[in-house]
């Protein structure tokens, strides 16, 4: 991307992964950020007095002349954010951060159309290691393609071009490893609350040990309890504890048949 003048950077929609594109770009000094929403939202305050971005309420005031279009909304509405684009630079590229939405979603009309997706989750709160997270870019030629990844180097050490299934693939894999075990996370202190509001902490460890492991070990082999040693009478027991849990339940035992498949599997 060029660096002798200051480009200008459209980002459409004002959640979690808008604020950290936000922040990232406005630290680095040679972008003039800007912030669209489609109707007035609390969090735009934060964007104009936090990070000095300029906000604009109304989907019809976006900028013809930009050079980078960051639509960061949901996956239902990239469609209709992108048909109401009226862009006159035909150099810029509009693009979604989506997972799971194809780069089509953008339609046809635009010049330079693509994805480009921060693997990660993000809350307003979090510290986020822009240099730790990769990028997934898909782009409608070679070229934008190109400058997408010169643009995603200055936020990460690993950006990827990824076709819109890899992609997917990828998003689904997250889903599991991260909103899946996070209601693991929820159930485990709803459980041990029942006797002691404060002992989920002292899973704590446990959970940063967990993670750290996979950093060296293949997921299977990191694998422990009493599911993956046959352990039934520890299963048993757990089994009993869940017995008002009726949904609960039915979950640990179909994970406990999941590890032991999973087990069997590695040793076939």
């Amino acid at each position: 991307m060029k660096k002798n003048r200051s480009q200008n950077i459209v980002i459409i929609g004002c959640g979690n992964v808008a604020w950290h594109l936000a922040s990232h770009l406005q630290s680095l000094k040679h972008y003039t950020v800007s912030i669209y929403n489609h109707q007035k939202n609390p969090a735009l305050n934060d964007f104009k007095t936090k990070l000095k971005c300029s906000v604009i309420v109304g989907l019809d005031k976006v900028v013809p002349d930009a050079d980078l279009y960051f639509i960061c909304v949901s996956d239902s509405y990239i469609a209709d954010v992108a048909s109401r684009l009226n862009i006159k630079n035909r150099n810029a590229i509009v693009m979604h951060t989506s997972g799971s939405a194809k780069r089509k979603e953008l339609g046809r009309q635009l010049p330079n159309t693509a994805v480009f997706y921060p693997l990660q989750t993000f809350s307003k709160s979090d510290t986020v290691r822009w240099a730790e997270i990769p990028v997934l870019i898909e782009a409608s030629s070679k070229a934008t393609e190109a400058k997408l990844l010169k643009l995603a180097q200055q936020f990460t050490k690993t950006a990827r071009v990824l076709s819109y299934k890899e992609r997917l693939t990828l998003h689904l894999g997250a889903v599991m490893v991260n909103n899946f075990t996070n209601a693991l996370y929820v159930a485990a202190s709803d459980v041990v609350g029942e006797t002691n509001k404060n002992d989920f902490k002292l899973l704590l460890p446990m959970i940063r040990q967990t993670t750290q492991k996979l950093e060296r070990l293949d997921p299977r082999a990191a694998q422990t309890g009493p599911a993956k040693r046959n352990d039934t009478v520890v299963l048993k027991k757990h089994l009993q504890l869940l017995t008002t849990h009726s949904d609960l339940k039915k979950l640990y035992k179909q994970l406990s048949k999941l590890i032991a498949h999973q087990q069997r599997n590695n040793h076939a």
